[in-house]
This record gives C-alpha cells, structure tokens and sequence, in this order.
C-alpha cells in the first residue's frame, strides 16, 4: 500500500519519487496502513464548518468542493457574470478566468469524514487570460476518522495576466492531504502566491512553477506552523526557461512539541534563460526539543548574466531578545508569542487585501502561541 500511494502522489521516475519522499517516507507509510473507501460526496455539511469557510468578503463567488466533487448546494457563485465559467469534462474541473475582477474567488475544499477511513481526489485545470483576478483556496476539515484527499491543478497564467493565489489549509489532526501545483508563466504574467499550513496529520504540497515567457515572474511566499504531531512537507520546483525571468521566495516554518517539517525549494535556471533574477530565503524556528525541521535549497544555473540568491536556517528563539522583552514588563508567553509572530509577519505582509491578511493572521495565532513551557 505504500509503494501504491508513493505511485500516486510521487513524480518522475521511481528513483525521483523515493528521493522526494524521502523525509516523508514513514509518514507515508503509517498512513497507508489503513484501508481507505471512497469519501461521501454528498454528505451534509454541519453549520460549524459552514462557519469556517463562510466569509462574507467572497460571497456570490465562492465554489465549495466536498470530499473531491464540486457541491451546487453550497456553491455561491452568482456575482461573477461571464468573467468567470467552471465546467466538468471526464472529472476534471475546468475554470476559466477572462477579465478583471476586483473582489476574491473563493473555492473550498471540505474534507468531511465517513465512518471510516476515506479517500478522494479531484483535478482541476484553471486558464487565466488577459485579466487580473484573486482566489483564495481554503482546506477545511472535521476531525473523526481518517480522510486522505489529493488535489491536482494545472494553472496557465496568459500574457500580461495576473493571479493572486492565497492558499490556506487549516487541518484537524485525522485528514492527510496531497496538493499538486503546476504552473505556467507566459510572457510577463505573474504569479502572487501565498501559503499557509496548519495542522493536519500529513501536508504535502508540490509547487512546480515553469517560467516560460520574458519578463514572467513569480512571488511565492509561505508559512507552516505545526503543533503536535502534524507533518507537513513542501516541495518547490521553479524552473526559468525564459530570459528575463525573476522569482522571489520567502518562506517560514516553525515547529512546535513533536512536529515535523520539511522545505525543499530548487530553482533552476535552463540555458537560454539570461537576465533571470532569483531569491529563495527560507528560515525555521524550533519551539521544542522535539521539533524537527529539514530545509533543502538548490539552485542550478545553466545561463549567463544571472542574479541568483538563496539561503536556509534552522534556530531557536533569540534568548537576548527574550530577555530584553521581559525586562520590559512583557509576560514570558506574550514575549514568545510576539517574537513567533513577528517572524511569520514578512509572508502575511504581501496580502494587500487588509481584511484576508487580518482573517489569515488570526488563524495563525493559536499555533504560534509562544511555544511549549
């Protein structure tokens, strides 16, 4: 069952596959332990999980996804006109964004568990043509018995156009879920894409990014924040192709009591790809003896005339730092908690939108509260 899942969610060649998984190979394999059936679709939603994906700011344009099927009952989709079409063709979910659209589009995925474990999958294709457009992709979930979702998209991003992708997974401990990001940049369109993981029993998010035409770009930032034993693991593949390319990376992990997290992020630059600019910062704190982060950057550069940058740390919080906030009245939880904070706020920073990043930075909070005691 390992080997079969490792088939699923692996890329590449077998050789690639083992050594992507490498860090996540026992979490994979205690989850393949169970036997799986098929996720309910058309399972009613209780209305305190409604609630946490109900936002008032994205009504009239919001897709809810349950357990891997696009749901008409709790879709709301009415306030985007001809801008925007969502079509289903042999399962996979094509939706097309032509224009402008100055609010967000919100889609949901629900993992809702069934009296055992269950198993879903979708795949979905999005073309952004000649427009600007802000979608917010939200995982929820309710705890119970095991749910094992997968979710694969394609997204072409067109000439000139622009999409901001605010990704939020906030998962209770029994759902696992494997996220496939494949994207593509066409002549100087970009992508905006923030991350933030939390929770879950196992995370797995594939970002591979191919900036194919001149003047493309990408602005990835991210954050996982892990309590317990939540497993997340982040693997980005950004490719230039182009000349004149650029990417900037920014990502944050932090990791709490006994939990794992992983960042990989390889950034290629092909021959042919002069004048390409790219920045990969990722930085980890641990906030327990138990904690564990591996973080793994690599960059290849096969052009001339190229700005490259990338660097990684693991550490803990700055005891100095500590102690100057105490000296100042400023409680030992309060202080920790507001140096965590501080340390994820670079990834929360780029949201424009005041009342997502507020909505964003108040999920965070209860898992970057200080650290254990």
């Amino acid at each position: 069952m390992a080997a079969a899942l490792l088939e699923d969610f692996g890329r590449g060649d077998a050789r690639a596959r083992e050594e992507s998984w490498r860090y996540s190979k026992m979490a994979l394999r205690s989850l393949a332990q169970q036997e799986f059936v098929a996720a309910n679709a058309d399972a009613e939603l209780p209305e305190t999980l409604r609630a946490q994906f109900d936002w008032q700011a994205t009504r009239g344009r919001r897709v809810v996804v349950v357990n891997g099927a696009v749901s008409e009952r709790y879709s709301d989709f009415a306030d985007v006109g001809s801008m925007v079409t969502v079509a289903e063709t042999g399962g996979t979910y094509a939706v097309r964004i032509d224009g402008k659209i100055d609010e967000p589009v919100q889609v949901v995925y629900v993992n809702l568990p069934s009296a055992q474990p269950s198993r879903w999958q979708t795949n979905t294709s999005m073309v952004i043509v000649n427009g600007f457009a802000t979608l917010v992709e939200q995982h929820v979930g309710l705890d119970g018995a095991g749910v094992l979702g997968a979710s694969r998209r394609r997204i072409d991003v067109g000439e000139g156009a622009r999409l901001d992708l605010i990704s939020l997974c906030d998962l209770p401990e029994s759902v696992s879920l494997y996220r496939l990001l494949d994207v593509h940049l066409a002549a100087e369109a970009t992508l905006r894409a923030t991350h933030v993981l939390l929770g879950g029993r196992l995370q797995r998010l594939d970002m591979q990014v191919e900036l194919a035409g001149e003047q493309a770009r990408l602005e990835s930032r991210g954050v996982f924040a892990l309590r317990g034993r939540a497993h997340v693991d982040t693997q980005l593949d950004i490719r230039h192709v182009a000349r004149d390319t650029a990417c900037d990376i920014v990502w944050r992990g932090i990791a709490d009591q006994r939990a794992r997290g992983i960042f990989h992020g390889a950034i290629t630059v092909a021959e042919g790809a002069d004048g390409s600019d790219a920045k990969l910062s990722n930085k980890n704190l641990l906030l327990s003896p138990q904690a564990e982060i591996d973080t793994q950057p690599v960059l290849e550069i096969y052009a001339d005339e190229v700005k490259a940058a990338h660097g990684a740390t693991v550490g803990q919080i700055d005891e100095r730092a500590l102690f100057y906030l105490r000296s100042r009245g400023i409680p030992l939880a309060d202080a920790r908690r507001m140096m965590v904070t501080a340390f994820c706020r670079e990834v929360l920073d780029g949201i424009t939108d005041q009342d997502l990043r507020n909505r964003l930075g108040g999920l965070l909070m209860p898992h970057v509260d200080g650290g254990s005691s």
